[in-house]
């Protein structure tokens, strides 16, 4: 859930805005949508965040004022009386590493709206997690599959007008998730279908269990990838690969996905859920061995390089590094090399 809160410096524009807005507002016709949110969250600096980014939108709209305002209470009323399944978090508080299981059983694990609230509240939680190495999402093993997407009944509910409600709400919760300030992992058994597809591109890894596929199949229902999934696929698999997924429809296997880079990981093991659970884990330690502000570091050194221009990922390089040089000259790490032969020592 987002914060509304902003910081002084920025508050007198949000005013600005909501009141030109607003005031333009009659003048449009009933068919347009806009994300109305805070400046920023978790204090990262205006510009990096889904929130901020809803501020550049607002900048670049003031001439093209939108009918209709979606605030996120909104939102999360609307969405949260579509109940069903459950999101539940579990942190290994000794390790680091969080679970977050999508439980939807007698429906694939599809997402409700509840559901969708729940998933946007324990991002928040993990936001503030400052233990925290890694997360690892996959769906309820008697749902046999990761996640079907976006629950029928919950389409069918908010009908064509609020559409761009759930759409909104949901690039928001994902772009969170991708910003993370640990490494996340996709476990995924059986399939990975529609907005369940879009979910796994949030995350920076996936493995998969060598029975599972994952299918873009929105283009079939006569839709197009709304959660933010395909812009990040064509970020992950590049343009040609991405549009042919998209526009084909079909559905990829394992061993396609770790072929054009879109899976990291194959597992041979029971497709059993828990199996997929613990086989991600195991191949996550390889990247959370380190202490919890390296993992961190390498983690949001990457964000910055994959989201930034490049002066500006230079710049937060700089400051991530000397956060890590001042604690690291305190703790003197260069006297395990003391009595290495010179020839093996990198300084």
């Amino acid at each position: 859930m987002l914060q509304f809160s902003c910081r002084r410096a920025v508050a007198p524009l949000r005013t600005t805005l909501q009141v030109r807005v607003q005031a333009a507002m009659s003048s449009r016709p009933e068919n347009e949508y806009y994300y109305q949110t805070d400046f920023s969250h978790a204090s990262v600096v205006l510009g990096e965040t889904t929130a901020s980014m809803a501020v550049n939108q607002k900048l670049q709209s003031i001439h093209q004022t939108p009918q209709t305002f979606v605030n996120n209470a909104m939102e999360r009323r609307s969405l949260q009386d579509m109940k069903g399944g459950k999101v539940e978090l579990h942190r290994d508080f000794e390790t680091g590493i969080a679970e977050v299981k999508l439980s939807n059983p007698k429906k694939a694990n599809s997402l409700t709206g509840s559901m969708m609230v729940e998933l946007a509240d324990i991002i928040q939680d993990l936001e503030s997690w400052d233990d925290g190495k890694a997360v690892v999402i996959h769906g309820d093993p008697e749902g046999r599959h990761f996640c079907s997407g976006a629950d029928i009944e919950v389409m069918k509910s908010l009908g064509w007008k609020n559409g761009g409600m759930m759409c909104l709400f949901m690039q928001n919760v994902l772009s969170r998730l991708q910003r993370l300030p640990m490494i996340s992992v996709a476990a995924i058994a059986g399939k990975a279908v529609g907005g369940g597809a879009e979910l796994v591109t949030a995350c920076d890894f996936r493995v998969m269990h060598q029975d599972a596929s994952i299918q873009f199949v929105q283009g079939k229902i006569g839709l197009s990838p709304g959660f933010g999934g395909g812009a990040r696929l064509v970020r992950i698999v590049g343009p040609r690969s991405a549009l042919k997924m998209l526009a084909g429809a079909e559905s990829i296997s394992s061993e396609e996905s770790l072929d054009m880079g879109l899976s990291d990981f194959t597992t041979g093991e029971s497709a059993d859920g828990g199996d997929i659970t613990k086989a991600a884990s195991d191949w996550l330690k390889q990247y959370t061995s380190s202490p919890v502000d390296i993992v961190r570091a390498m983690k949001t050194v990457v964000r910055h390089g994959s989201e930034l221009p490049l002066d500006q990922a230079l710049q937060r390089e700089k400051h991530v590094f000397i956060s890590l040089w001042a604690a690291a000259l305190q703790k003197d790490p260069f006297k395990v090399r003391e009595k290495a032969p010179l020839k093996d020592s990198i300084l």
